[in-house]
Order: structure tokens, then C-alpha cells, then sequence
């Protein structure tokens, strides 16, 4: 994507966060920070882009894949995003500070780790070419966050923020199940083939989803993307809770009908206490 070129007057002044519907005061600030700030003289919102990085599970380097996208989407320092020291020294990590005083332009002779303010527009398009569960997520929460945040309506933004959460821990977690599944029916000689993967998977979802797969849900429901996407933050945690359980049953050598048992069991007592919480 190439932006609009613009005749710029300074490259940035982070300002303190003090709208965005509590984004700067809760703990999506762990996720991908957002704050009020200025890119080339313009007041927008930016984000962190090693957040980003890290948010996403990128498998390169942050400063080569950054480097990288900025050279092929012609992103433009000033218009685009800006650099700033990250807060803590050598820290790839992504911990943000929201205090503006700890997001200070990049200056020569300073070894400090650098962090890139990223528009919001430039968050969206790195979270789409990542091609990749967790960026699809990113990106939705950014431009569903974009429009709770026009309407002022911070009660909406909060809950975008969860959903997203719950989406990226969902996504992390398919993963390491597989690997878990690969390497318990290895030690019992056997190959695990694609419909293992997808046995397991669809296990979970029946639970979550009153005894639909993924995709039958999505077709009773009329969805046509990813289902996951289209699913509440209750039944992405939901999810998530499942697939992080199920990985300690596999390592402890439960075969499936037990595991399936166990986490039907499981299940029901989650879904109790969430229950008692939201009468509390």
C-alpha cells in the first residue's frame, strides 16, 4: 500500500493516551499498545510495532522483518510511522510503556533499542500480509476498534480488545496440541496423519459449540471466513481452556475417549464457575 505523500513539518510528539477508551490503562497494553500521538505534525493513533511483532508470532527477527515490509509496502518514516527508544534497553520483547516520557524520538548516538510507532492504517496492513491466524485477529481488532472508537463507545472497544485476546491464545495453542498428539503417537509407533489433527479439533469444537464442528457452525450460522473469527471471546476461551487442557491429558498418555470424557467434564465445571462469576 502506498500512502498519500505529504509535505511533513516533524516527525513525531507522542502524547499521553487519555481517550481510546481505556486502551493505555488496561491489560491489552500487554497485546498491542495503542497511543494519542502525532505522525509528521498529524494527531493519530500508533501502535507499537514490536508489539505487533511479537503479537503476531512472527518467526524472523524483528528489525530484519520490519526492515523488510517497510522496503516492499513503501512505508515512509514521517507518514507511516515514526522511531522511537524502546523503554527498556536491548528488550525485543515488546514491554511498552504508555507514559509518553518513555516514548522519545530516536536520536543519533543512543544504543538503546528502538521501537517504531506504526499508524494504525500500517498496523492493519503488516497484520494482513502476515498471512497468519494471529494476524487476521490483529488486523479485525484494529479495524473493528477504529469503528468503536469513531462512536465513542468504549464499552465496545473493551470488548474487541478481549475477543482479540481470546482469538490469539486460541491460535496459539493449536500448535503445540498437534505436536503434543505427534509425539505421544510416536511413542506408541504409530504415524499421525491430517484427520488425527482434525479428530482433536473437532473434539473441542463440539464441546464449545453445542456438538458442531467448526465449519458446521459456520454454515449454521451463515459464515463464510475462518470460524474462528466469528466466534464470541466466551467461546474462544472457551476454546482455548480445551486445547491447553487437552495437551496435559495427551502427555499424560490418556487415550482419546478418556481424554474426550475428561474434558466434557472439565467443560461443565468451567462453564459452572464462569456462570457464578457473571451472577456474582
Amino acid at each position: 500500500m502506498k500512502l498519500e505523500k505529504r509535505r511533513l513539518t516533524s516527525e513525531a510528539s507522542p502524547q499521553p493516551a487519555t481517550s481510546l477508551g481505556g486502551i493505555s490503562n488496561n491489560d491489552f497494553a500487554a497485546i498491542v499498545p495503542v497511543i494519542s500521538g502525532q505522525i509528521g505534525g498529524r494527531e493519530t493513533n500508533i501502535a507499537s510495532a514490536k508489539a505487533l511483532h511479537k503479537a503476531m508470532g512472527v518467526g524472523r527477527d524483528y528489525s530484519t522483518w520490519l526492515s523488510e515490509r517497510i522496503k516492499e509496502y513503501e512505508f515512509e518514516q514521517g507518514v507511516d510511522y515514526v522511531i522511537f527508544d524502546s523503554p527498556n534497553p536491548g528488550n525485543q520483547s515488546t514491554e511498552f510503556n504508555q507514559c509518553s516520557e518513555n516514548w522519545k524520538t530516536k536520536r543519533g548516538g543512543d544504543r538503546r533499542s528502538k521501537d517504531h510507532g506504526i499508524s494504525l492504517s500500517m498496523a492493519k496492513e503488516l497484520a494482513m500480509v502476515e498471512r497468519n491466524e494471529q494476524g487476521r485477529a490483529v488486523r479485525r481488532y484494529f479495524i473493528q476498534c477504529e469503528e468503536a472508537l469513531s462512536r465513542s463507545v468504549p464499552e465496545i472497544a473493551a470488548q474487541y480488545r478481549r475477543q482479540l485476546k481470546a482469538r490469539i491464545g486460541a491460535a496459539n495453542l493449536f500448535k503445540p496440541m498437534c505436536a503434543a498428539l505427534d509425539a505421544a503417537r510416536a511413542e506408541l509407533g504409530k504415524q499421525t496423519l491430517p484427520r488425527h489433527y482434525s479428530t482433536e479439533s473437532n473434539m473441542i469444537a463440539r464441546i464449545v459449540l453445542g456438538g458442531l464442528t467448526a465449519k458446521q457452525w459456520a454454515q449454521v450460522n451463515g459464515i463464510e471466513d475462518e470460524p474462528r473469527d466469528s466466534m464470541t471471546a466466551e467461546q474462544l476461551e472457551h476454546l482455548t481452556y480445551l486445547e491447553s487442557t487437552n495437551i496435559t491429558l495427551i502427555d499424560m498418555g490418556m487415550d482419546y475417549h478418556p481424554r474426550k470424557a475428561e474434558l466434557i467434564r472439565l467443560s461443565q465445571r468451567w462453564l459452572a464457575k464462569r456462570l457464578g462469576v457473571n451472577h456474582a
